[in-house]
């Protein structure tokens, strides 16, 4: 019989997206409560000051990350790995990511201009998703930021993003991807977790 605390570990490890204590106890056929004390008992493991990278929670969903003491280190290592984007793919990504879900037409009307390849080409890296339907005339798709997006950004969740001012939370036509740029891509790399 398999080591099952090694097993979890060497899904999550290989995992690029978070794993849920629910994703697992089904595969593995184990009940949700031992799974989530095996998953504790982990996070207590990677813990220790000898561990570069720990195991972090959000909600029932675990992944492993960078330790925030490491993570400006490996950010430097890794930056040349950044998918390199335009200003109008940034500004696509702050509508997207301040407004999710957006559809294209959405983007596009408040760029001014239409923004579909950039829409699909941002989708192709791995930054936006697909997020169904919209129950709209002519049912427009509805687009998401990922995992992806997040991580490379250097966010723990979109709750981490820059704030809004006030007389921005509209999303004006322009200047938005500003607010990305200056947070996070401006000088130097992103500091804090970088995820494994």
């Amino acid at each position: 019989m398999k080591n099952i605390t090694a097993l979890i570990e060497s899904i999550l490890f290989a995992s690029v997206e978070p794993v849920s204590s629910e994703q697992l106890s089904i595969f593995l056929g184990i009940e949700e409560e031992e799974i989530l004390t095996e998953l504790i008992a982990l996070q207590k493991t990677y813990e220790k000051d000898y561990h570069g990278f720990r195991l972090v929670r959000h909600d029932k969903d675990f992944r492993f990350s960078t330790k925030p003491e490491y993570g400006e280190d490996v950010a430097l290592f890794l930056a040349k790995k950044r998918p390199q984007l335009s200003n109008a793919a940034l500004e696509v990504l702050s509508i997207a990511a301040y407004n999710q879900p957006v559809t294209k037409p959405y983007i596009s009307q408040i760029r001014g201009v239409a923004s579909s390849e950039i829409v699909e080409a941002l989708e192709e890296k791995g930054l936006l998703q697909e997020d169904g339907r919209l129950d709209l005339p002519g049912r427009p798709m509805s687009y998401v930021t990922t995992d992806k997006f997040l991580t490379v950004f250097g966010l723990d969740s979109l709750a981490d993003m820059p704030p809004l001012n006030p007389e921005e939370e509209n999303l004006p036509a322009a200047g938005t991807e500003i607010l990305l740029t200056e947070a996070v891509l401006e000088s130097e790399p992103p500091s804090g977790e970088v995820e494994t």
